[in-house]
């Protein structure tokens, strides 16, 4: 299917690995230029590097919760491409796996700073931008725990849920504009860090990767219809989708990428 975005200008924010740089690959392939960023020089360019093979990169170093970073950003992109026409805002951080009581405010701040707050400071960076030409996608990353909960980490689940709030309150002031906004919650994906956390479960347990994961899955994914944890790349596919003209009745969605982990109708 043609997705109809070639030509377009994408900014992808936590573009350095997992789901981030999948995501710009797949917009690469669909015709996009795209900016990727990250906080890292060394591993943003490395991932540069290997996405230049696929079509036509800037590499920005920037922060989302540093509010010139994200001006910047935004400006580096506009002088390069022309314009902003995508924003996937994909930035996020866990945070400990810690219950309330065990979770000091400033991790909780930070934590917040970083997966609404510079969701918000990206988008509003942005937004000029697309409500002037009248066409714009923002498509913001949130997760399975937005809509089921963990009885931990109540800082990183609560700030998905408010991903997902402020996609739905975006949709309804700026759809009328051409600027359509949408989110993905995906649950555990198989990201670099992902199999790191698993390869060193693995040694520390004296198992097999494979038994981790299985393990994991069994405990922690039970009502995944599917064998297996995602790819990076399935969340990507939907992620281009939304930011496509074949998605353009599409606004306010909440897109589960999740194997069916959340045993509910909809939420």
């Amino acid at each position: 299917m043609d997705l109809g975005i070639d030509g377009r200008a994408a900014i992808v924010t936590g573009s350095t690995r997992g789901i981030g740089e999948a995501v710009a690959a797949t917009l690469l392939e669909e015709g996009c230029s795209v900016t990727v960023c990250g906080r890292t020089r060394d591993d943003l360019e490395a991932t540069a590097a290997d996405l230049r093979e696929r079509g036509d990169v800037l590499a920005v170093r920037a922060d989302v919760t540093d509010d010139d970073d994200v001006e910047r950003l935004v400006s580096e992109t506009v002088d390069a491409f022309g314009g902003v026409d995508v924003l996937v805002n994909n930035v996020g951080t866990l945070g400990s796996e810690r219950p309330l009581h065990e979770v000091p405010i400033d991790e909780w701040e930070a934590v917040y700073d970083a997966n609404v707050t510079g969701t918000v400071r990206a988008t509003k960076a942005a937004l000029p931008h697309m409500r002037e030409q009248g066409w714009g996608r923002v498509v913001n990353v949130a997760s399975e725990a937005a809509t089921i909960p963990d009885d931990f980490k109540p800082h990183y689940d609560s700030s998905k849920a408010a991903v997902v709030n402020l996609t739905k309150n975006l949709s309804k002031t700026y759809g009328e504009e051409g600027v359509l906004v949408n989110a993905v919650s995906p649950a555990t994906t198989l990201t670099p860090l992902v199999e790191e956390l698993f390869e060193e479960r693995a040694a520390a347990e004296g198992k097999s990767v494979e038994q981790v994961r299985r393990e994991f899955i069994e405990a922690d994914c039970p009502n995944i219809v599917f064998d297996r944890l995602a790819r990076p790349e399935e969340v990507a596919d939907v992620v281009a989708f939304l930011a496509s003209e074949r998605a353009s009745y599409v606004t306010g969605s909440n897109y589960r990428v999740d194997g069916g982990s959340i045993p509910t109708i909809d939420v």
